[in-house]
């Protein structure tokens, strides 16, 4: 829903591994979506056994009131990206403002400086305009390209309908009424742009 185009470009000639620190339980769909989570993410690209880890953690809730501790977090990162070149997750807007997803960044900046380096991106939170003008607003992200330490991954309509797929078909749970506005509106369907963070020790 979110990190579709990241996962599409980078799947093909990388090894990706997700880790989610929650399964979504707020509405006690948890166990439902762990299993739709791995079906989506193998849609996108994501192929390997047990490249997909969900955790559950009473730390960690499935809440739009909870921040979950930065030590929590980066905890579970050391446990499962300890060999990883790099990081990509929200940024300190966490797209929607979600503070679950604003907490994967305070976490993920401690992992960082705990192992004393590494390469962190997060994914562009923009306005509500931008936010639904589709592929449109791939014009405006690479006319807008600072260079040095950003990504910037656009799919192809094909790429676009695996995205639609990977939810529509695998992430069933998730489809309420708005996420159809979301899969046929959002640039974050069609265009990610990432930036480095940069993280001191």
């Amino acid at each position: 829903m979110f990190f579709s185009p990241t996962l599409l470009s980078l799947s093909a000639h990388n090894h990706l591994r997700i880790l989610c620190l929650s399964s979504g339980d707020a509405d006690g769909l948890g166990s439902i979506r762990k299993h739709e989570l791995v079906s989506s993410c193998r849609a996108l690209g994501v192929h390997g056994d047990g490249d997909v880890t969900v955790i559950e953690d009473v730390l960690l809730p499935d809440s739009m009131s909870a921040v979950w501790p930065a030590k929590t977090v980066a905890a579970y990162l050391c446990e499962h990206a300890a060999t990883s070149d790099v990081v990509v997750t929200f940024d300190a807007g966490g797209v929607s403002g979600h503070p679950n997803h604003i907490s994967l960044l305070h976490g993920a900046r401690e992992f960082v400086k705990e192992r004393g380096g590494g390469r962190l991106f997060t994914l562009t939170s923009v306005g509500l305009v931008r936010k639904y003008i589709s592929v449109l607003d791939a014009v405006v992200t690479l006319a807008g390209r600072r260079g040095e330490g950003e990504m910037v991954f656009v799919s192809t309509a094909r790429q676009v309908r695996i995205a639609q797929r990977a939810m529509t078909e695998a992430h069933k749970s998730q489809m309420r009424w708005f996420r159809w506005g979301w899969i046929g509106l959002s640039r974050y369907m069609v265009v990610n742009d990432l930036r480095e963070e940069k993280v001191g020790a």
